[in-house]
């Protein structure tokens, strides 16, 4: 990363330690030099980021905002290089999952005496604010969430004649509908599951009472073996035994891209991938039309369950030079022009419940979704978890067959505990 200098006149100092959250919207002529952001690729649209930056030019005339894209596939080696080296960046988009792992490891400035001054600090979504905090004190702020629903196509269900499904066991029921109308297809999936989903497999689990893992002071157990845990596995199997015939050993990260070859009829989704769906170049424009939504339906009829609320949170590097401008840069970004642009441009949830009606059309379900959600075990070695595939290495010999279902979670609550209590 290129190295940074900012250099501050004494009295322009002074008034930026006076205003810098709040504001005056007075600007600030006497300093100069680099705040340098890291975002995610596919978070906040440039229109969006381009906003923040020229409110906060306004203000502060003679700093340069370098916003830097990076990839999620190894931005996780990134943090790490960075955080431990003088120089990070001062401000960095962070996955919710991996907030703990850095707040734990001091690399993040302790803002909680300073919540108060972000804007609608107190209506952020709690699941993002609970992915913030760690040990009582909050390290981030909330920047935007994403909930997963089930996208599907109306014509496939008109043709079959089936409506979106209200309960689990209504779910298996259109499922096979659809397979007997369209199964003739050997490409065809009623609805399409990659066997390492574990995202949309946790909902399964949390519906029928279970958990990935619990707390006891300190001690980490893992609790997939739990009869809650394993009925709702049990459910998720069912489904995907009958009505899938995606890669049982894969991935999801291009099931949007095969939706849209037009041999599925439902996949667990995020909200964005809409977009993608029906991109010219991803996808097929002309599915725009012929797509809805529903949420992950309870195995209690009318109810809908509880999805993992994923999302991005904004932290600051505790060696941040420019702690006072970084937390004003942020605080334009999680503010509400920002945000509120983030749902209508963005498509995405935003960080407080005051604009989730901004949300219209097929983005207003996954907006719904998101207020029954849960968020993974809030430990800071839970990444540790995920890059080990614990999860994903389960739900595979459950699929396959290659384990009953009380060894697979048996296995994998031992690698949970050994991890997370490591």
């Amino acid at each position: 990363m290129n190295p940074r200098k900012l250099v501050f006149a004494i009295a322009a100092a002074f008034a930026l330690l006076v205003t810098a959250c709040g504001g005056t919207g007075a600007t600030n002529t006497g300093e100069s030099g680099t705040l340098t952001v890291w975002l995610m690729n596919g978070s906040a649209p440039q229109s969006v980021v381009d906003g923040v930056n020229a409110d906060f030019k306004a203000k502060h005339p003679n700093v340069t905002v370098n916003v830097e894209i990076q990839q999620w596939s190894d931005v996780t080696t990134k943090l790490d290089t960075a955080f431990t080296g003088s120089n990070p960046p001062d401000v960095m988009e962070l996955g919710n999952t991996l907030v703990a792992k850095y707040a734990s490891a001091g690399a993040l400035q302790d803002i909680t005496s300073n919540k108060g001054s972000f804007e609608n600090s107190g209506t952020w979504l709690q699941s993002l604010t609970d992915s913030c905090t760690y040990q009582g004190k909050l390290y981030c702020v909330p920047y935007y969430a994403g909930s997963r629903a089930i996208i599907y196509r109306t014509d496939l269900f008109a043709a079959a004649g089936v409506q979106p499904p209200t309960s689990m066991d209504d779910l298996l029921t259109v499922g096979q509908k659809l397979m007997t109308k369209y199964g003739s297809d050997k490409n065809f999936s009623a609805l399409y599951f990659p066997g390492k989903y574990w995202y949309a497999a946790a909902p399964f689990v949390w519906d029928f009472g279970g958990d990935i893992a619990t707390a006891n002071g300190s001690k980490w157990t893992g609790t997939l073996n739990s009869s809650g845990a394993q009925q709702g596995l049990s459910t998720l199997n069912n489904l995907v035994s009958k009505l899938s015939r995606a890669d049982k050993t894969g991935d999801e990260l291009k099931q949007d891209q095969a939706f849209a070859q037009g041999h599925i009829a439902m996949i667990i989704a995020n909200g964005w991938e809409v977009g993608v769906i029906t991109d010219p170049k991803s996808g097929d424009p002309k599915l725009k039309d012929k797509l809805g939504a529903f949420p992950i339906p309870s195995h209690n009829a009318g109810q809908t369950a509880p999805v993992f609320l994923g999302g991005s949170d904004l932290g600051i590097a505790a060696k941040s030079k420019n702690q006072k401008l970084a937390q004003e840069w942020v605080g334009l970004l999680a503010g509400s022009k920002a945000q509120a642009n983030m749902v209508t441009v963005g498509q995405v949830i935003p960080n407080t419940t005051t604009l989730t009606s901004l949300s219209t059309g097929l983005p207003a379900v996954f907006a719904a979704a998101a207020k029954n959600s849960r968020f993974t075990p809030n430990s800071p070695n839970w990444a540790n978890v995920e890059s080990a595939n614990v999860l994903q290495d389960m739900l595979v010999a459950i699929f396959t067959g290659k384990s009953s279902i009380p060894d697979a979670t048996s296995a994998a609550d031992t690698k949970i505990a050994s991890i997370l209590n490591g």
